[in-house]
């Protein structure tokens, strides 16, 4: 009883191998097909549009990393993390802010711009998409 049994072997784990950078590649590419498409079928604003919400969807993003990392930062530090995470909820009021800003302006459509801003959305989606297709060919 006092033995220990072996360990069992077991498969190697699987790991998701998600790469930032192939991600905001992704997200750029479709940023410039989208505007295109919207050049092409909707106007310049709407190309615009499109332009405007990927460029705010990069922020976004790198808005997203740097309050996340402070965050647990904070966090592994025992430190208290309201203040950080007000930055973190910032976030969504400073987009909320810009789209009504556009939307209120009539400068570009507001859905060209959110259309832009869900490129990283979008991105992830075609990612995950090719990881599958990647595997079982």
């Amino acid at each position: 009883m006092g033995e220990e049994s072996p360990a069992l072997p077991t498969e190697a784990p699987v790991t998701s191998n998600i790469s930032h950078r192939r991600l905001l590649i992704e997200m750029a590419a479709l940023i410039a097909i989208g505007s295109i498409v919207g050049f092409i079928f909707g106007g310049l604003r709407f190309g615009f549009g499109v332009l405007f919400g990927g460029a705010l969807a990069f922020l976004n993003y790198y808005w997203l990393k740097r309050s996340t990392a402070a965050i647990f930062e904070k966090a592994a530090s025992g430190a208290n993390a309201a203040f950080v995470s007000l930055r973190f909820i910032l976030r969504y009021i400073a987009v909320g802010v810009v789209i009504l800003a556009v939307y209120f302006s009539g400068v570009m459509p507001a859905v060209a711009v959110i259309a832009g801003l869900s490129a990283f959305a979008i991105a992830v989606v075609v990612d995950g998409l090719i990881s599958i297709f990647r595997r079982n060919i």
